[in-house]
């Protein structure tokens, strides 16, 4: 959320989902660590404008300035196989093909043509994975990890 708009408690916030449902009344997300309910919304010049239940006036809403609202995790849609939300794969220790750790994944870098995952070693610099078939050679989430074939360049 960018923050309070005007006296009455709305919040403008950018959106970064491609799902606008999540922005229709009683949709619950959560702001930071605090559940939150919409009660009206409005869409206006690539924002969406929020009112939250409970919250009635600028001053009450301006604590969720800069924070980023989120849907819960019981409520997103089941993915076909093979794909992931960001979030399950940030923190995957990331360990070469032969077994060999290479550290953690810690961003996700969005390049335009694949995502690039940046691996976090214990030590050294970290390293640039792009996230592609030939690449990425599995990805565990019970297990918390990814097996991969780093590219000859690393």
């Amino acid at each position: 959320m960018l923050g309070p708009f005007g006296l009455k408690g709305e919040l403008r916030v950018q959106p970064l989902t491609d799902n606008p449902d999540r922005f229709l009344p009683k949709a619950r997300l959560w702001a930071g660590q605090q559940p939150v309910t919409i009660t009206d919304s409005r869409d206006a010049q690539g924002y969406v404008f929020l009112m939250l239940k409970g919250f009635r006036d600028r001053e009450s809403v301006d604590k969720f300035r800069h924070v980023l609202l989120q849907v819960p995790e019981a409520e997103l849609a089941a993915l076909p196989e093979g794909e992931y939300y960001r979030f399950q794969l940030i923190g995957l220790t990331v360990v070469a093909k032969d077994g060999t750790p290479i550290g953690t994944l810690d961003e996700i870098i969005e390049t335009g043509a694949n995502d690039v995952y940046r691996v976090h070693p214990p030590e050294g610099a970290d390293v640039l994975l792009p996230a592609l078939d030939d690449v990425i050679i599995s990805i565990d989430l019970n297990e918390k990890r990814m097996v991969v074939d780093p590219p000859e360049w690393r």
